[in-house]
């Protein structure tokens, strides 16, 4: 557990070499390409313009659009679906993607034609129901729209009256003469009539007409309403089958996704190319590539490139510690995912320690101790391991969805320990007086306590200020290693050792107080020894009145490390009230005043066990992840560690949708 030297990378090769080269360099996965610093009498190469950036946002496209058609497919066509992202592939595989891109360019055509016919058709399909929505106003009259046409000496009106205007209507018609009018109901947008005038009094009818806000019909065919709205209900019904059709021939085609998505992701990997053969330096014959390689893997680099060609140098040099290079950290498959954590906050410097190993125990340790339930535990390693299950290997989500699944450890074991079985006390209602009595005395969380100098906190509070104290040490004890690796032993003995063995003694007194141990007397001598020590050193190997300056800082620090101590109460508050939620939902609502109403209650109560215990599995764990991170981010990180780093991405590394299989 810990981050790999790196070794800077220098290769010569022939420029008709060069792709195949960089595709071998690939395939080691071993290879971080940078800038190639400048050199006579080399030459940087002129900008190329490709069509490889527009080509991959085609073939995004063409997956959206893919991916949207599929959502809408019936259960019985949709079978599985598409691919999903995360399918592995070999390195084999996923270059041969380059002998496929005429199938790929071809099903992004076909796919891009299809889209365009879609969107047509629904285009041709909203218009039809915008005409038909417009017919449907009239469809309360029975006659022709031809049927209300002047004559020679009459005016016809046909239209509609808002229905808030047709009291006006009313009043002022009635007043004309030489006027009839006819109502044939009421549509969605007023009431329809039909006023005949004759010709002297048009003028005074289109006033009231005005008046009461009368919407002229536009219609004049030969064919009723009815008969209109069903010949465009008909025509819609044709582009909705239309529709249908074209989907019907995508969903037959979704198998197409697991090629495009390779070729999505091939694409993006002839781009990185492509920039780092702008990186590089070139001649006329030849062409100059750098980068970063693991120093372990350089024998494996140089094999891969000799078994492709014979005509290469090859110069490879470890990088000191104090110089930059980018972070590869070395984990172990668990200890790996909490990198997710450790990368959010910052990624570790190149000379830096890295922290992961450590920060994986505690951060497991104080999210279980925080969910404390043995069926939340259960849930988060099912949840954990499942979600990881349906993400693509190495991305964040899949990371963090096993730093859950390992916290369910501990909430299990700590779950065990409160007797909290989805906020039901098992063990104490099936075990007996004898173990009641035992929990009771020794384990509850609120009504144990212990007395230090002659103050009473709860037991639980006062582990998790132990747990907080030990967390702290271990950031301290990381420090001096970090020292020691740097030849900086004074600083790693008195900045790092003496305060870590200071706050374990401090642990070890304080629980000794609690217990009235005889021999708590001589760990709170050790702890004020070491700690007196530690303020008295602070200034070793500063110079002049620096010495004095930082045993005042350091005497200042003591409020600091309180203050951090302190923090840790966080842990008793939310394991304490995540446990009161499930309490309510599980004893109070769901057995006390559920259950004893009979089988309808102890139906809903079950009901209500599980929905409220999701509810509060969802905001414990989104609590616990948020304080827990906090805790390792300032209290832990805050002693030791250097980030600031830059992540090591070897070249052909950066993927949408597949993963390579070594």
């Amino acid at each position: 557990m810990a981050i790999a030297e790196m070794s800077s990378l220098s290769l010569i090769g022939l420029g008709r070499d060069k792709d195949g080269l960089l595709d071998v360099i690939t395939g080691t996965g071993a290879v971080q390409v940078k800038k190639t610093s400048p050199l006579e009498p080399a030459f940087c190469p002129a900008e190329t313009l490709t069509d490889t950036h527009e080509r991959q946002d085609a073939c995004a496209k063409a997956l959206e659009y893919l991916n949207s058609i599929v959502m809408l497919a019936p259960k019985e066509l949709k079978k599985e679906g598409m691919v999903r992202d995360g399918f592995g592939v070999t390195i084999d595989q996923f270059f041969s993607v380059g002998d496929k891109r005429a199938e790929a360019e071809a099903i992004i055509a076909w796919l891009d034609e299809q889209k365009a016919q879609e969107a047509e058709l629904i285009r041709e399909k909203n218009a039809l129901q915008s005409q038909r929505n417009a017919y449907s106003n009239y469809l309360t009259l029975p006659h022709p729209f031809s049927l209300f046409a002047d004559t020679a000496s009459s005016k016809v009106y046909l239209g509609v009256v808002p229905s808030d205007k047709l009291k006006v209507f009313h009043q002022e018609i009635a007043s004309l003469d030489l006027v009839v009018w006819e109502s044939f109901g009421v549509s969605r947008e007023g009431t329809v009539l039909s006023i005949v005038a004759l010709k002297q009094v048009a003028q005074e009818v289109a006033d009231v007409l005005s008046h009461s806000g009368f919407v002229p019909c536009p219609y004049q065919e030969d064919r009723t309403a009815q008969e209109v709205v069903d010949d465009l209900t008909a025509r819609i019904d044709a582009k909705a089958e239309a529709i249908d059709s074209l989907r019907k021939e995508v969903w037959d085609r979704m198998e197409d996704a697991r090629l495009l998505k390779l070729y999505e992701d091939y694409l993006l990997f002839v781009a990185e190319k492509e920039a780092c053969s702008a990186d590089m330096l070139y001649t006329a014959s030849a062409f100059i590539l750098e980068g970063y390689v693991p120093t372990d893997r350089v024998e494996e680099v140089r094999k891969a490139i000799a078994d492709f060609t014979p005509a290469y140098v090859l110069e490879t040099s470890p990088i000191p510690r104090d110089q930059f290079a980018p972070t590869l950290e070395t984990n172990n498959k668990v200890v790996s995912n909490f990198e997710a954590v450790t990368d959010m906050y910052s990624v570790p410097a190149y000379g830096a320690l890295d922290p992961n190993g450590m920060m994986s125990l505690f951060f497991s340790m104080f999210m279980g101790l925080i969910m404390g339930d043995l069926g939340y535990g259960i849930a988060m390693i099912l949840g954990g391991f499942l979600l990881a299950r349906t993400r693509r290997k190495g991305t964040g989500i899949y990371r963090l969805s096993k730093v859950f699944a390992y916290g369910g450890f501990f909430a299990i074991l700590f779950g065990a320990l409160f007797d909290s079985w989805w906020g039901f006390p098992l063990l104490r209602t099936v075990a007996g007086e004898d173990y009641n009595a035992f929990y009771n005395a020794h384990i509850d969380a609120i009504n144990v306590s212990a007395s230090v100098m002659g103050i009473t906190v709860p037991s639980i509070l006062l582990w998790c200020l132990g747990l907080g104290v030990l967390h702290i040490a271990a950031g301290l004890f990381l420090k001096a290693i970090q020292h020691f690796k740097r030849k900086q032993v004074l600083d790693g003995i008195f900045g790092g050792l003496i305060w870590s063995w200071g706050l374990t003694a401090l642990f070890v007194w304080v629980f000794a107080a609690a217990k009235n141990y005889a021999w708590a007397n001589i760990a709170k001598y050790i702890t004020a020894g070491l700690i007196g020590l530690g303020v008295l050193t602070a200034g070793i190997t500063a110079k002049g009145f620096g010495k004095i300056t930082k045993i005042g800082g350091s005497l200042y620090g003591l409020i600091n490390y309180i203050s951090d101590i302190l923090s840790y109460a966080r842990l008793y508050g939310l394991m304490l009230s995540g446990a009161q939620i499930a309490n309510i939902f599980t004893n109070t609502l769901a057995i006390g005043l559920l259950f004893p109403k009979g089988p309808i209650g102890i139906i809903f109560g079950s009901v209500l066990i599980v929905l409220g215990g999701v509810f509060n599995l969802a905001i414990s764990l989104l609590g616990a992840y948020i304080h827990d991170s906090r805790l390792q981010y300032v209290e832990f990180f805050g002693k030791f560690y250097e980030g600031e780093g830059e992540l090591f991405r070897p070249l052909g590394s950066v993927h949408k949708h597949v993963y390579i299989d070594k």
